[in-house]
């Protein structure tokens, strides 16, 4: 006979384990997400909005917590399903929208990352991804600044204070692209 399994925690006890987060167990969170959030090319996420979609997933109901995993083993994996969803999603969109001639370009230079591996190979497709995503920032400069610094791996304050923004000004023009990327892929 086999043996049933066991329901996912309740939202209480979910509630529970979510809180029951202590400091260290949140930085952990943070690295996990931000590995996630710049692993293999730009995917415009902040780590701790996707510790806090992850949260949200989890508390709503959407993602079911099973009983067997441990806390950041599962959080870890909502965080990844997460950020890989949503890369997916916006070279779907990037690909729908860039241009016939430009496609074949970046093609062509794709084929030829094959031949190369690591680090060297990321940062030219991450190049490749930006060129594609600017040219739907053409109307604003200070958004495509900010791009080419999250490119070249800004984050956070380094990303802020580059984009001479205030640190409101920056969180509104961050949002934006945000939005205007997600609009890409409608």
């Amino acid at each position: 006979m086999s043996e049933l399994i066991p329901p996912p925690l309740s939202e209480a006890e979910v509630r529970s384990e979510i809180s029951s987060l202590t400091a260290g167990e949140r930085t952990k969170l943070i690295k996990i997400a931000s590995s996630y959030a710049w692993k293999g090319s730009i995917s415009f996420e902040e780590p701790d909005d996707l510790v806090q979609e992850a949260i949200c997933r989890i508390i709503d109901g959407t993602r079911k917590w099973p009983r067997d995993l441990e806390k950041l083993r599962f959080l870890a994996g909502v965080i990844k399903s997460i950020a890989g969803d949503r890369k997916r999603t916006l070279r779907q969109a990037l690909e729908r929208t860039v241009p016939l001639n430009e496609e074949r370009e970046v093609g062509e230079a794709r084929r030829g990352l094959m031949d190369y591996e690591g680090t060297e190979a990321r940062a030219i497709q991450a190049k490749l991804d930006v060129k594609r995503i600017m040219t739907h920032f053409d109307d604003d400069p200070i958004a495509q600044k900010m791009l080419m610094g999250m490119a070249d791996g800004a984050r956070g304050e380094d990303l802020q204070q580059a984009s001479g923004l205030s640190p409101t000004e920056y969180e509104s023009k961050r949002k934006k692209i945000r939005r205007r990327i997600e609009k890409l892929e409608t």
